[in-house]
């Protein structure tokens, strides 16, 4: 695999970049870069994970990212069409000196939280949503602007929810193979048994040095990971008609109904039960 810090194409004529992705043209794995990061979905929907944050994507989601944050969107259906609006910029991308006037203390607030990743809700994720496919018809003075909007908007809004519980940075390529190589074994697997031991095989580590390096990069220990990506699955489950929380159990890779609500409640903090008569539609 290539190593995976990502860098997207900038025009001469521009500070930052702006444009749109389609799959298959834009399939990244794990990686991390070091501009600032805010993607919209515009089509699509998988699991989003950004530092050790762990969630569902869909259309409409619209995520900010800090540089050297390691993140992932992975498609629910690898063969289904994905898009996003992505723009890129450096944190000096209007000379180094930018950060430093009165007038941008609010951004450089902005920019620390972004360090964790920031998912971006309510009318703010409305209207920078607009702002942003607006941007895709402006050229020169007009699109820095616009930029300028989208920023202050997001510097001076409570409407997001933080992702990462800490600040993870990437640390190189051959870290982010690994992991990338078990992000994909869990994807593809978690329906079935995961033994640690197999998955530490994959990593080409021992089963003590594999945990170790998971816990140490994402801060969450194995195990509760794959529970978190197998209860995202469940709740999809659980939300849709005429399926029994039983089925759902063995359905999103548990052995046993007890198992399953004690880790649904663990991190849900509400039984299947609970969670299928608030949600059901």
């Amino acid at each position: 695999m290539k190593p995976h810090i990502q860098k997207l194409p900038l025009s001469e004529h521009s500070s930052f970049v702006a444009d749109t992705f389609f799959t298959p043209h834009f399939e990244t794995p794990w990686h991390y870069h070091s501009e600032y990061e805010l993607v919209l979905i515009l089509q699509g929907k998988g699991k989003r994970f950004v530092g050790n944050h762990v969630s569902d994507y869909e259309e409409g989601n619209l995520t900010f990212m800090g540089p050297d944050v390691p993140h992932l969107f992975r498609k629910e259906e690898p063969e289904a069409t994905g898009g996003s609006l992505v723009i890129h910029f450096k944190e000096d991308f209007l000379g180094n000196d930018f950060k430093r006037i009165p007038e941008m203390q609010k951004l450089k607030q902005l920019f620390q939280k972004a360090r964790m990743g920031l998912h971006i809700t309510g009318s703010t994720r409305e209207l920078i949503s607009q702002k942003m496919n607006n941007m895709l018809q402006l050229q020169g003075m007009e699109r820095l602007i616009c930029l300028l909007s989208i920023l202050t908007v997001l510097a001076n809004t409570g409407e997001f929810e933080l992702l990462s519980s800490s600040e993870i940075s990437g640390q190189n390529s051959r870290d982010n193979d690994r992991l990338n190589k078990v992000f994909d074994y869990v994807m593809s697997n978690f329906k079935n048994e995961i033994q640690v031991g197999k998955v530490a095989e994959i990593a080409n580590m021992s089963y003590s040095g594999f945990c170790r390096y998971f816990k140490n990069r994402t801060k969450k220990n194995f195990t509760h990971f794959v529970n978190e990506i197998r209860i995202g699955y469940a709740c999809k489950r659980l939300m849709e008609s005429d399926v029994s929380v039983s089925n759902v159990c063995y359905e999103s890779g548990y052995n046993n109904l007890t198992n399953f609500n004690e880790q649904f409640k663990k991190i849900l903090k509400c039984t299947p039960y609970q969670f299928q008569r608030q949600h059901k539609v």
